[in-house]
């Protein structure tokens, strides 16, 4: 398969391997900014000033992007990226299987779908092939624990590991001294990311997915507490 986007190494950081389910911290939802972040750094939208998204003329061949990229495109106008975390949710509830659907086709996760309560369907995404994910999570230890400078896509992947409490998940199997370098050195990635202006647009997605997950689990929560 091709190189992968950042919303699958997030899922597949994210997602166990054995139960096909979210692991940990992991909330699929912040997947939205991820593929925010790969349909600009793919070329099929631009950002202007006003952190609007334009798309372009051609859409993405990948079938996740190409699925954002039509509710983007369908538009009248151009709307912020702020709008696009509001909105994407509720166009794509299930962003895991949305992200899922090439590494499915490739091999690398297996999908099985069951019901809850004879009612509720639901889909799990075993692991199937781990070469991939294992190649990721030894890149990535050798940024955040070796010290090797990131490019800018991995740059970004840490800034979404780090805003979404997923470092020490890509960190499994370090020990606990490593973890800890591993994690301070997330954390001063992603604020040097904070001013770069060649990736500006592509962090403001970012930091808009995670705001919204936030939010939209405080939301769920004080709805379901009283």
């Amino acid at each position: 398969m091709g190189e992968l986007l950042l919303s699958e190494e997030l899922l597949l950081i994210g997602l166990h391997d054995e139960t096909g389910k979210a692991d940990g911290w992991f909330d699929p939802s912040c997947l939205h900014g991820a593929l925010v972040c790969d349909l600009i750094g793919s070329g099929a939208v631009t950002v202007d000033d006003r952190k609007k998204l334009h798309p372009g003329e051609r859409a993405p061949e990948h079938p996740a992007l190409r699925k954002v990229y039509d509710v983007v495109a369908a538009d009248s106008k151009p709307r912020t990226v702020s709008h696009w975390m509001s909105t994407l949710p509720w166009k794509h509830t299930k962003p895991a299987e949305l992200v899922a659907e090439r590494l499915v086709d490739d091999g690398v996760l297996s999908r099985e779908e069951g019901k809850v309560l004879g009612l509720f369907r639901t889909t799990r995404l075993p692991a199937l092939d781990p070469a991939p994910e294992r190649a990721l999570r030894e890149r990535l230890r050798g940024i955040l624990v070796t010290g090797i400078e990131p490019g800018a896509h991995d740059a970004l992947l840490i800034t979404l590991l780090h805003s979404t409490s997923q470092v020490k998940a890509a960190l499994a199997g370090v020990d606990t001294a490593q973890r800890k370098i591993g994690t301070k050195r997330a954390a001063a990635i992603a604020k040097g990311l904070k001013d770069n202006p060649v990736v500006k647009a592509q962090y403001d997605a970012v930091v808009a997915a995670v705001v919204t997950a936030t939010v939209t689990t405080v939301v769920v929560t004080s709805s379901g507490s009283g």
